[in-house]
This record gives C-alpha cells, sequence and structure tokens, in this order.
C-alpha cells in the first residue's frame, strides 16, 4: 500500500475513534462454508451452506461502502470455489475499498486474474510437509506451495497464516524462514473450541495449556529479534496471559463492551448474517444483512457483552481501533502491505 493510501485509511480510523461514531471499518466476509479442504481442525466444510446470490452481495457491498468500510476479508470455507468470486472482488474494488482474502491456495495457480486483483491475499499453510499434510490432508502442502510461488512469482502482496497445534508446534522456526525466503508475514494462531466453527477436532489437536505458552513465548521471542511475524509482541502477550484455554472469552451479561468487535470490524456469514466477531456465531442472535438491512444488521451487532478473549489476531484487531501505538506502529509496517511500501 502506497504512503498515502496508509494516510487515508489510517485517517479515517482515527476519525471514527476520536469522533465516537462507530464504522464497519474492516469486515470479515464469508462467502461459504464449502470447502476442498478437510482440517482436522476446522468445522466448516460439515456446517449448513445457505449462501447468498452476486445481486444479494452487490447490495451488501455498496451499503458497507456507503458506511464507511475500508477493508472487505473475503473467507470461506475456501473463497476461490465461487464462481462469482471475480465478479464480487471488482465489486469492492469499484466500491473504493481495499479487497482482500484467505484461502488454502490451492486454487490460486488457476485463478490468478482474480488473486491479482487482490490487494491482500492471505495463504494457510501449517508448517513442512508431513505436518500440513497430517492437519489438512495428503497431498495438500504440494498444492499450497504452487499457490505461493505463483503468488510470489507474479510479485503479489501476501501473508502466510498457520494454526499451530500440538501436532505442528515445530514448525514455527520453518514457518518463520519460509516468510522471509519469500519476503512476506506470517501470523500464528492456536485453535479454539467454538463448537459450531471447529468441532471436535480442534479439542483433540490443542496443545496443553504449558504447550500454548511455550509456544507463545518462541513467537514473542521471535517477533521482538526482528522476524516476520504479523502481530505484535503485544498481542501475543495478551494471549500469553489468558487464565484458561478451555474458555475462549468472558462475557459480562447486561454490561456494555469495551471491545472495537462489531463497532468498527465485524463478521458476515455465507447468509448474510452480521456477527460481532467469529467467536460469536453459534452462540449471537444476529441480524441479517439482506433480510434486515446492512445498517440495522451492524447495529445490532454492537449489542454484545463480550470483555476479552484469548483471539491474537482479534486481540490485534481492537487494538488498532483501541488506537493502541505499538499495534497501530506495526499496522503501519506491516499490516496492510507486507512486502513494503
Amino acid at each position: 500500500m502506497r504512503p498515502h493510501e496508509k494516510l487515508a485509511v489510517g485517517a479515517r480510523i482515527a476519525a471514527a475513534r476520536v469522533s465516537g461514531r462507530p464504522r464497519p471499518l474492516f469486515v470479515q466476509y464469508s462467502l461459504l462454508n464449502g470447502c476442498n479442504a478437510a482440517c482436522v481442525y476446522c468445522n466448516s466444510p460439515n456446517r449448513d451452506d445457505a449462501q447468498l446470490g452476486t445481486a444479494e452481495h452487490r447490495r451488501i457491498l455498496e451499503e458497507f461502502a456507503r458506511l464507511g468500510t475500508v477493508r472487505v476479508k473475503f473467507l470461506g470455507g475456501e473463497p476461490l470455489l465461487r464462481r462469482d468470486i471475480g465478479d464480487l472482488v471488482e465489486a469492492v474494488r469499484g466500491l473504493g475499498m481495499r479487497a482482500a482474502m484467505v484461502t488454502n491456495g490451492f486454487l490460486v495457480p488457476e485463478r490468478m486474474a482474480v488473486v491479482r486483483r487482490l490487494s491482500e491475499v492471505v495463504i494457510s499453510i501449517d508448517g513442512r510437509e508431513q505436518a500440513h499434510d497430517r492437519q489438512r490432508g495428503r497431498g495438500t502442502w504440494k498444492r499450497v506451495m504452487a499457490g505461493i510461488e505463483a503468488c510470489a512469482a507474479d510479485g503479489l502482496d501476501f501473508f502466510l497464516s498457520a494454526v499451530v497445534t500440538h501436532e505442528s508446534a515445530s514448525e514455527i522456526d520453518w514457518l518463520i524462514e519460509t516468510a522471509r525466503r519469500y519476503g512476506v508475514m506470517v501470523n500464528f494462531q492456536v485453535p479454539q473450541f467454538n463448537p459450531e466453527l471447529y468441532g471436535a477436532g480442534a479439542r483433540a489437536v490443542m496443545p496443553s495449556a504449558e504447550e500454548i505458552r511455550v509456544i507463545l513465548r518462541k513467537i514473542i521471542a521471535a517477533k521482538e529479534a526482528g522476524a516476520p511475524v504479523l502481530f505484535t509482541a503485544r498481542s501475543y502477550r495478551q494471549t500469553l496471559a489468558w487464565h484458561d484455554y478451555g474458555l475462549e472469552r468472558v462475557e459480562r451479561p447486561g454490561e456494555a463492551s469495551p471491545c472495537t468487535a462489531g463497532r468498527y470490524f465485524l463478521q458476515v456469514e455465507p447468509n448474510g448474517d452480521v456477527y460481532p466477531c467469529v467467536l460469536h456465531v453459534g452462540s449471537f442472535q444476529p441480524k441479517n444483512a439482506a433480510r434486515d438491512g446492512v445498517e440495522a444488521a451492524w447495529r445490532h451487532a454492537w449489542a454484545h457483552s463480550c470483555f476479552s478473549c484469548y483471539n491474537t489476531w482479534l486481540n490485534e484487531n481492537r487494538g488498532i481501533f483501541d488506537l493502541h501505538p505499538a499495534i497501530l506502529g506495526n499496522f503501519w509496517r506491516h499490516y496492510m502491505r507486507p512486502r513494503g511500501s
């Protein structure tokens, strides 16, 4: 992202926070639950997959643009499975928003025409071939690496994203070195127990509490030594300090949440339901962007009572909209453009 683009995004974030007028600045936009992978910790392919059509998505995206959204990140399942993904990416760009995507990378080489139009690409990889295939399916590592190589050969901006389990904790160094070799950043996340999204497999591969703390200390030390780790040491320390990894978040029913989720960033599901964040899927009673209107569904997502969680990525997002200096500095240097300005 060029400096003037960064300034424009930063100014809109600051203006929304300083004025106290929320805006749905970052939208995590899930297009489908269907997937061409079967990761051991993910329940997405087993969920109901009611999807909106292209025209409905266009109307929703137009409303988000009107409300001030600056970035739409398409998720799945696997978003490149949608036949209309190119049209939706162009719709986001045409509305003046950044188009981003999280993908398993399998279809990247054959859908490069779409991938080239993205401002950000996040490719999921859990380590070397044996570790990755053990978690994401036999033969998948070669397909992911082909996607990474295609992005690198094209000079595209991309991130690597790894789920660190009991089985893949030894892959951290390799992932950091791989990110360094490609000149990109890598983020790390431990699994969580949201039964709607993660299912029984997540619990089976979850590291023990002590293993998690060892993993986090290693990542923090690497970040502080200058390794290409995407999130801040501060956000990883919040995860490190969590009291019980069997409890994904702390709710205080009846109290207004201090978290910026819902007001400044949010989650849209394939059927148009709008949640404060991904951790609320299956527990929060949402309104629907297609049925109830985008603004009504977004405003309804403010009304949650979640105070804290151990999800490093969500705490990083929260810190951006809390205008935390260290997180904003990291955001400026790395988050929007892993390969520099």
